[in-house]
Parts: structure tokens; C-alpha cells; sequence
């Protein structure tokens, strides 16, 4: 099989539709004539971008693996994946994988896992014959399939702005859970522990010390992978994180900001002067005004996964300068105790969680991504985790496996590959066996960054304008926003 808008080889790499995607089927397809493609087993194709990273292995019992994407080991006595693998049974292979961190899928032994929180995500669906088609983009998975679209439009910050898993925005094609592994053969489902367990009874230092040493080792071993490591940096608790964890294990990466006219006077200031306080060299990055161009790379890669405000970034090209890996502070929020006040302490009556999941976002209750999450609660019903509070879960399999995913797989267009560090199920397994109280509002991550760094301590995470003067704030303001005064003018004279 083939898609019809086959480039050839000189077509260049950058900005073409389905960038690092991969298809799975009975059949070669082939989206531009450079794709590489392999025969699994003796009904299996993977086909896949070449600038996929793709880690082929065998393991003891002789059978076939292989990684689409970055997996990185964030334990540091084990070897990387790949030699991981190599020396264990086949039954045995998925247990290696709780440690990996990175946006990644695994293949092997008739079934397909996913990363810790579907980043690398996998939509699938069958055709009229039987035949499952698997693959990390919807286009083309609509290209094979032809399904019928969901009408439903996503908008930024309005509603749910995502479609819910296990829906996507085709009828016929679904997209599966982190909890969920899914057959070669016929497409069923089977459930597999979202994180290994969780220990309520573990010492709060050690607990620190061994989200520590993960975050540590996978900085570590990404340098390895690729001697130019960026960090996104703003003025918040996760990024800075991030940045206190290098500095730990001295380990060199470039920080960076985005400027955004939506940004505050906190991430146009602090993350520059916490850079230097630490030795690095810090850069802004400015954006174009390059959307028209973009617009239709966004709609045919993304297949309507990503509003508008969600693909602002690289609609306005920002990240274009940058090549490797970049590293940040997304994810982090799977330990923050989200949602306690908003949403029931149980599932217990899954029609409350859905009414007030609806109230929440303010998404109406006959819509399409209430039907999503009407079903995902069912499957959390049927597997239950000890310890996981629901909403922690809705974290993870909502607003990471659903609406950050399909973010994601959009900046794949751009050169620069995005891994999450703490996107590993034992770091978030760590993260919630901390007590709730120490979860919230990041308190044991402001603990992480004092005792790595403790001169950062003395700077606030993500301070208000006022925090910096209101005279100040208006010429910060005013210097990346050259209609800020005028709208604030106007804003005032509305009010009166």
C-alpha cells in the first residue's frame, strides 16, 4: 500500500506531513518513497519515518524487538534498553520497561506497548476485511481506514480540548490507553498496570532521592545519546526542576524560553537570571509570523487533534533554530494532587464523575468527549490500581494520553525531538507514593530543587507582575507586546 503524495528522495526531510510517524499493517506503506519498512513476523509490516529512531534487538529467546522512538533507562545500574532486552526471556521483557523514560513504543511478542503515558502515542482501527492497522498518526490511519469525522471542533483553554481517549476525532478508529497493550494478530485489548506499585509506606528522603536519581540518570544518558541537550525554561516549579537536576549532575544543557505575548514578567525575567546564578547560557526564542504557511502542514498531520492555540508554537516557528534533544518540566503535574477540589474523591457513581468532569471543563454533556470519558471511567472501573487516586489516573491517561500526545506528535514536524524525563511509570509511581500533602502545590519538588541547589531557593516560582514593580512590568511588557499599553488603555476605558 501507498499513499498517493509519494515524495522522492530529494524532497527535503523538514516540514513534510507525518515526520517520525510509523504504520503497522499486513501491508507496506510506503507514505514517501525514503520510508523505511520491515517485516515483523509473516502478517506484520512496520513501516516508519527515517528520522524515527528506530532500535532493533533480539532478546534471549531469539525473538524480535524493536523501539520506534527515544527510551532511555533511568535507573542507573541497568544497562539501555535494547542490551536490556537482549539478555531477558520474552514472557519477561515487559517487566524491563516500568524504568523508561523518553516517548517510545514497543513491538515485540505479538503486541504493541506504549510509553508510561501514550506520548508516542497509537491509534488503531480494522479494515472491512479484518485486517489492524496501527500507527502514531490519525491521517494516515483515516487514509487507510476512511472513517467518518467527529463533528466536534477543539478550541484552546474551551472545554475539553482533546479528544478523549479511548476515542479520537474518527469514528472508527480508536486510541489506546496507557493501561492497555493491543494484539498484532486481531487487535484485542488487554490491560496492563498503568505503574508499577505504589508504596504509601516509603520514607519521604528516600523517595526524594530516588526521583532524584532517575531524573539524574536520564539527563545522563540523553547527553550521551546526543551532545546538545536543550531545556526549555520558564519560571515555574517543573522546568526548574529540570534545571536544578542538571546542575546536580553537572551535566551541560542550553537552556531556552519561548517568547509568548501571553507570557508573564516572571518567565521574561527569571529564567535568565537563574541560568547565569548556575553557569549556563540562556536564549530567547523569537517567533515568526509564518502561520499561513503552516496551517496546512498542522491539518494534515494532526488530522484536527490540536487546536489552534495548541499548535501556536510551531505555527509561529519558534523552536526551528534548534536542533537535538529538548527536555523540560512537562509531565511533572501526574504528582501535583490535581483536581481535589473539583472533582469526587471516587468513581464509585460514574455518572457524577462525568457530570462534574462536564462542569469542570464546561464541556456540554451530549458531546462527543463526554462519551469518551464515560467510557474511560468504565475501563478504570474494571482496573482499578491500588493506592492511584482516579484523578492522578485522569491525569495520565487524559490530559497526557490524549490532549499532550496529539501535541506531541504535531511537534514532531520540527527538528528538535522533545523527551520528557520523568515519563517513566516508576517516576510517577514515586511521585504518588508521597503523601498528598506534600504533593500539592509542588512542595516536595521545591524540597528536590533547595536540597540539589539551594541558592535557587531564594527565587519564587512563577511570582506575580506585581512582584517586580508595576512600573518595571509595564516596560517588560511593552518590550516583546507592542499593544500591550493600548489594549490595557482600552480595557480601562471599557470598565468605566
Amino acid at each position: 500500500m501507498q499513499k498517493e503524495s509519494v515524495l522522492t528522495n530529494n524532497s527535503p526531510l523538514m516540514m513534510r506531513p507525518h515526520r517520525r510517524q510509523f504504520v503497522i499493517g499486513s501491508e507496506i506503506f510506503r507514505v514517501y518513497d525514503d520510508w523505511h519498512y520491515r517485516q515483523f513476523d509473516t502478517s506484520t509490516w512496520i513501516s516508519y519515518c527515517p528520522e524515527l529512531r528506530a532500535t532493533w534487538t533480539t532478546d534471549a529467546d531469539g525473538s524480535t524487538w524493536v523501539i520506534l522512538g527515544v527510551a532511555v533507562e533511568t535507573q542507573q545500574f541497568r544497562s539501555e534498553p535494547q542490551t536490556e532486552i537482549a539478555q531477558t526471556a520474552s514472557a519477561d521483557v515487559p517487566n524491563l520497561y516500568a524504568s523508561w523514560a523518553g516517548r517510545w513504543v514497543l513491538i515485540g511478542n505479538g503486541q504493541v506497548h506504549m510509553d508510561a503515558s501514550g506520548l508516542l502515542g497509537c491509534f488503531y482501527g480494522t479494515t472491512r476485511d479484518g485486517q489492524v492497522w496501527i500507527s502514531s498518526s490519525p491521517a494516515l490511519l483515516a487514509d487507510i481506514l476512511s472513517p467518518k469525522a467527529d463533528s466536534r471542533q477543539l478550541y484552546y483553554q474551551r472545554g475539553l480540548s482533546w479528544f478523549t481517549p479511548p476515542l479520537s476525532r474518527f469514528v472508527d478508529i480508536s486510541r489506546l490507553l496507557p493501561s492497555q497493550v493491543i494484539k498484532l494478530k486481531d487487535g484485542s485489548i488487554q490491560p496492563r498496570p498503568l505503574l508499577p506499585p505504589i508504596n504509601p509506606d516509603l520514607d519521604y528522603q528516600e523517595a526524594l532521592e530516588l526521583l532524584s536519581q532517575s531524573m539524574i540518570t536520564a539527563l545522563r544518558r540523553l547527553y550521551q545519546k546526543q551532545s546538545k541537550v536543550w531545556l526549555g525554561l520558564s519560571a515555574g516549579v517543573d522546568s526548574r526542576l529540570v534545571l536544578a537536576m542538571a546542575y546536580r549532575g553537572g551535566i551541560n544543557i542550553a537552556p531556552f524560553t519561548r517568547i509568548a505575548a501571553r507570557m508573564s514578567v516572571a518567565d521574561r525575567i527569571l529564567p535568565a537570571t537563574l541560568a547565569k546564578k548556575l553557569g549556563y547560557k540562556h536564549i530567547f526564542l523569537h517567533g515568526r509570523n509564518s502561520q499561513a504557511n503552516r496551517q496546512h502542514l498542522v491539518t494534515e498531520h494532526s488530522a484536527g487533534h490540536v487546536s489552534q492555540g495548541d499548535a501556536l508554537p510551531f505555527l509561529q516557528s519558534v523552536r526551528d533554530s534548534l536542533e537535538g534533544i529538548s527536555v523540560g518540566g512537562w509531565c511533572m503535574e501526574v504528582g501535583k494532587a490535581m483536581w481535589r477540589n473539583s472533582l469526587p474523591n471516587t468513581i464509585d457513581d460514574t455518572e457524577i464523575c462525568t457530570q462534574q468532569i462536564a462542569q469542570t471543563y464546561g464541556e456540554p454533556l451530549n458531546s462527543s468527549a463526554i462519551a469518551g470519558i464515560r467510557q474511560w471511567l468504565e475501563w478504570v472501573k474494571q482496573t482499578p490500581q491500588a493506592h492511584m487516586d482516579w484523578r492522578d489516573r485522569f491525569y495520565i491517561e487524559q490530559r497526557l494520553a490524549g490532549w499532550q500526545s496529539s501535541k506531541e506528535q504535531l511537534y514532531d514536524l520540527s527538528n528538535i525531538q522533545r523527551i520528557p524525563i520523568v515519563n517513566a511509570a516508576r517516576t510517577y509511581a514515586l511521585m504518588l507514593s508521597i503523601a498528598e500533602n506534600r504533593r500539592l502545590n509542588g512542595k516536595y519538588q521545591l524540597d528536590l530543587i533547595s536540597q540539589a541547589v539551594p541558592h535557587l531557593s531564594c527565587y519564587p516560582c512563577n511570582p506575580s507582575d506585581k512582584y517586580f514593580g508595576r512600573l518595571r512590568a509595564i516596560i517588560i511588557k511593552s518590550s516583546y507586546d507592542p499593544l500591550y499599553i493600548p489594549r490595557s488603555v482600552a480595557r480601562k476605558l471599557r470598565s468605566r
